[in-house]
């Protein structure tokens, strides 16, 4: 294993290929030897380089591994954009958590990410994306929307870390005060928009202080009623919401706050325990009540947004945590009756982000502008969460259709023209691809000897 800092991010999005190993951020024997191993396993020949070239991505383009006060450090970019997102950083490197154990490079990575995260939550914990360079022990924001994802994607890689490894090690005071923090802040967003509360919320405006005209009410958003569920001004996508109760990211916060509970309690953080297992609950509850609503075509679904008050925003976005994602998060089974419901809205004309054309179909989402680009996510996802190997077997045709040459996932795709597509280097979504063979590789190989 070997691992490079450059001093300046490099630019890979011209490479319709793999870099050449001495370009190559970090290198594990490890996942090349995995690499072979699943790719020989790969009968379509797309399909293998497709994750030859994916899989690795993150490794090979995105990771800057150093340390920091004597501590790993790693700085995961997003991609084309030189900034670390909590969100992707952690997405970007899950499925080589499964490796950890292996690995002690890889399990460095883990834990100089997980020192990396605190460093900007402890900074910041309002801002979703982080600038590169640390100066003391803070770091400056990319960009400051406040994403109640961010902090799900933050449990989960603790929670992650630990239940691969159970080493508390890298679970000290400095975490535990993140924890805390972020669970106040979950805490302190439950509350009404009103007279009384509004200066207790988060409220955006632009860098230079102005206010942005998305967000309405003076930057906080529209008001919701105080039901359990925890507000948040933006979406897993960067856009704003329409409804301050995004049900995907109130779900994923659900699941791992619970799924922290061993960690919490065998550091003997008893406190902080209970904290979390309630504020899980209430929003579980606010969930049940107003985040699931009665379509007129579909019955019980879950909507994408609520206020609280019965207004809803029925739709999906691709960008996880989404509906679709809901068991692939564990928040639901997959068979679950409501999401079951749900994902037959999702992938239908009844999602206002759904298109069909002349080379694919899929979701689309309002990140992009108008609604004729299908997002590759999405796609991998609904095969990822799905149990039917005709469902899967489309989806993989359909991103073997619209890799446009590169071989590589995109952010989104024309659906009448695969060669019009938006970010050539976007590395959470090939790290998702490469999930996805890894599951096929790990519980249904029959897939992967089809040829597409």
């Amino acid at each position: 294993m070997s691992y490079k800092n450059p001093a300046e991010l490099q630019n890979f999005s011209h490479l319709n290929t793999r870099p050449e190993p001495h370009e190559r951020l970090f290198h594990s024997e490890l996942i090349e030897s995995e690499l072979e191993k699943i790719s020989d396993c790969i009968a379509d020949e797309d399909i293998r380089r497709m994750f030859s070239q994916c899989f690795p991505n993150t490794l090979d383009t995105t990771v800057y591994h150093s340390e920091h006060d004597n501590h790993p450090d790693t700085f995961v970019v997003t991609g084309d954009i030189p900034a670390m997102w909590i969100r992707d950083s952690v997405n970007q490197v899950w499925p080589y958590l499964r490796y950890i154990k292996k690995n002690s490079e890889l399990r460095n990575l883990f834990i100089g990410l997980l020192n990396r995260q605190i460093i900007c939550l402890q900074s910041d914990p309002y801002a979703n994306a982080f600038k590169r360079e640390i100066h003391g022990n803070k770091v400056e924001e990319w960009e400051r929307k406040y994403e109640l994802d961010s902090f799900g994607a933050f449990y989960r890689l603790s929670y992650g870390y630990y239940n691969e490894t159970k080493d508390t090690t890298p679970f000290d005071n400095k975490w535990l005060k993140v924890i805390n923090t972020t669970l106040t802040i979950i805490n302190t967003e439950q509350n009404t928009l009103d007279k009384q509360n509004h200066e207790l919320l988060f409220h955006f405006t632009t860098s230079s202080g102005h206010l942005h005209p998305a967000i309405r009410l003076k930057g906080y958003g529209y008001p919701g009623k105080h039901c359990g569920l925890s507000r948040c001004v933006f979406r897993p996508s960067d856009d704003e919401t329409v409804f301050p109760y995004h049900i995907p990211d109130n779900a994923m916060i659900v699941v791992f706050l619970r799924k922290l509970q061993p960690l919490l309690e065998k550091i003997s953080a008893d406190e902080t325990a209970k904290l979390a297992i309630k504020l899980a609950d209430q929003i579980d509850e606010g969930i049940k009540k107003y985040g699931i609503v009665e379509h007129q075509k579909y019955g019980k679904i879950f909507a994408y947004e609520v206020d609280g008050y019965g207004s809803e925003c029925i739709m999906d976005d691709p960008n996880i945590p989404s509906l679709l994602s809901l068991p692939y998060l564990e928040y639901v089974a997959n068979t679950d009756p409501v999401y079951q419901n749900t994902r037959k809205l999702i992938l239908s004309r009844w999602n206002s982000f759904y298109a069909k054309g002349e080379v694919a179909c899929g979701l689309t989402s309002p990140h992009v502008g108008v609604c004729d680009h299908f997002w590759p996510m999405a796609t991998i996802m609904q095969a990822l969460t799905s149990d039917d190997n005709d469902e899967i077997k489309e989806c993989l045709q359909t991103l073997k259709n619209t890799h446009a040459g590169t071989f590589f996932m995109h952010e989104s795709v024309d659906v009448d023209n695969d060669h019009s597509f938006t970010r050539h280097w976007f590395a959470w979504v090939n790290s998702l691809f490469g999930e996805l063979i890894l599951k096929l590789f790990e519980t249904n190989q029959v897939i992967l000897k089809e040829k597409f």
